[in-house]
């Protein structure tokens, strides 16, 4: 039973750790990224949507885990809609976060480019209109566990 406990606790203080550092980096790094200079670039709005993103991550995924795993606070337990749409957001948010950084590495690409063309490719309009295909691309690619998740319950329920 010792060494349960101890899992427990490192799971109780590895999770509020990255909770907060992770609100408080996210926090950090939007504050940054709409400063005057750093807002008029598109490759910045990349970023703030993966900051905004992470945050969703931290407050979906790890703080839901935390208090279902380690305070035994967890509604997806009793609830079917819940228990889906915890795991459909989460695997959304997390799919996110990859597509905005690649398109961020593009958008600088293009904004270095020789040709005329690609630098055109790096403006405002161009930025939001792929952050929001995105988004829906995600949500579509994930929408079957919002559909086949089901909660099983394997022996008796607290």
């Amino acid at each position: 039973m010792l060494l349960a406990d101890i899992a427990l606790f490192i799971l109780r203080v590895g999770l509020i750790i990255f909770i907060i550092f992770g609100t408080v980096g996210n926090a950090l790094n939007l504050f940054i990224f709409t400063c005057r200079t750093l807002s008029q670039l598109s490759c910045t709005l990349h970023l703030i949507a993966a900051s905004i993103d992470n945050t969703l991550v931290i407050f979906t995924s790890l703080l839901t885990r935390l208090l279902a795993n380690g305070f035994s606070i967890d509604r997806t337990i009793t609830s079917n809609v819940m228990c889906k749409l915890r795991f459909y957001f989460g695997y959304v948010f997390f799919a996110l976060s990859p597509y905005f950084y690649t398109l961020a590495c593009f958008d600088r690409y293009c904004s270095i480019s020789t040709s005329a063309t690609r630098r055109s490719w790096c403006s405002e309009k161009l930025a939001k209109r792929l952050i929001i295909g995105v988004i829906i691309l995600a949500c579509i690619l994930y929408c079957h566990m919002a559909m086949f998740y089901e909660i099983f319950m394997n022996g008796p329920s607290l």
